[in-house]
């Protein structure tokens, strides 16, 4: 009975062997493929105009070398990191700009006058007389003493 009780607890440590991730040598580490992807969290909304929260994914794959000597490709999807989101925005902004998709403000009223308004501006002021729109000066209404 005691051959068939190891045989048990033998069986539990091959079965929990199988779960553990392929161990083997690695021959090519995680690399981008260059590939992304957007996921998220289906709650039973099919509405494509209601906001939700979305993740970008990035794929990587890498190069095992089994026991045997057969290559074996891994493949796996992980979250994005913020220099990645943000070359993705940036190349997508940049298409938006050279097909004509986005359109800028342009309010005139906040930008600083053109230099030829500028000069004119500076004309005007020098036609006008002297001490209009400007503050009093101060030195010569004070009392002294």
């Amino acid at each position: 009975m005691a051959n068939a009780l190891t045989n048990i607890t033998n069986l539990k440590n091959w079965k929990s062997r199988r779960n553990a991730p392929y161990q083997g040598v690695v021959k090519r580490d995680w690399v981008p493929t260059g590939r992304m992807d957007f996921a998220t969290s289906l709650n039973g909304n099919d509405n494509p105009d209601q906001p939700s929260e979305f993740r970008l994914l990035v794929e990587e794959r890498r190069i095992i070398e089994s026991i045997a000597g057969n290559e074996n490709l891994e493949i796996q999807w992980r979250a994005a990191t913020l220099r990645e989101a943000k070359a993705v925005v940036t190349q997508y902004h940049q298409y938006l700009k050279e097909n004509s998709l986005i359109k800028s403000m342009f309010e005139p009223d906040i930008l600083p006058p053109a230099e030829s308004k500028r000069k004119k501006l500076g004309q005007d002021e020098a036609d006008r007389p002297r001490g209009e729109n400007k503050l009093p000066n101060r030195s010569a209404t004070a009392p002294t003493e």
